[in-house]
């Protein structure tokens, strides 16, 4: 298992977007984890742009 940061904001981006990030764990999972909060993550086989409207 190899895992890629798929999160391309740069560290001085603003906004509610940057307290997320998503990392890529391959055979298409991703972890979703809060950057100020490490022990509040989701593993999840779907991912979607959190401005994406359902």
């Amino acid at each position: 298992m190899s895992i890629h940061n798929t999160d391309t904001d740069d560290d001085a981006g603003e906004g509610r977007h940057r307290r997320y990030a998503e990392l890529d764990i391959g055979e298409e999972e991703f972890v979703i984890y809060d950057r100020e909060n490490h022990q509040a993550w989701i593993q999840s086989t779907v991912s979607i742009p959190v401005d994406e409207k359902c």
